[in-house]
């Protein structure tokens, strides 16, 4: 795995084994997210991985593993956020309060998802940071 990004935030794009993308639809979209990633900053004392595993697994109910890191850190309107590309690991476990739903689809599918976030900023950086996963997936998966 390469080096993390400098950044204040960190989640994680998770794709299963059918190559499809797990999104969240924050509650009461807040701040104009429709759908997006899990992310969050750390606690006192977590690695950027941790924090990750650990907003993943609080925003979708997912226990996760991470097999790359995505080598660009994404600014939004509040934090600059790093992100991995992880896989998910068992049954899901019940989310947050802070999410509505959570949603596999495939890459293009999901582009059309977080489309409909309000905020032109935020939806853009979701964008970017699908299209940095799905390219990272793709040479993975490609070898």
């Amino acid at each position: 795995m390469g080096p993390v990004p400098e950044a204040d935030a960190y989640g994680a794009v998770l794709v299963n084994a059918s190559g499809e993308v797990l999104l969240r639809e924050p509650s009461g979209h807040f701040g104009g997210y429709v759908w997006t990633f899990a992310k969050g900053r750390s606690d006192p004392g977590e690695t950027p991985a941790q924090t990750a595993l650990r907003e993943v697994r609080e925003e979708t109910g997912y226990d996760a593993e991470i097999i790359a890191v995505i080598p660009t850190a994404f600014p939004g309107t509040t934090t600059v956020t790093a992100f991995f590309l992880a896989v998910p690991v068992g049954e899901p476990a019940p989310f947050s309060r802070e999410t509505a739903s959570v949603r596999w689809v495939g890459f293009e599918a999901a582009a059309g998802l977080i489309a409909m976030t309000k905020t032109s900023y935020g939806r853009q950086r979701d964008l970017d940071i699908l299209e940095a996963a799905r390219r990272l997936h793709a040479s993975l998966r490609d070898g």
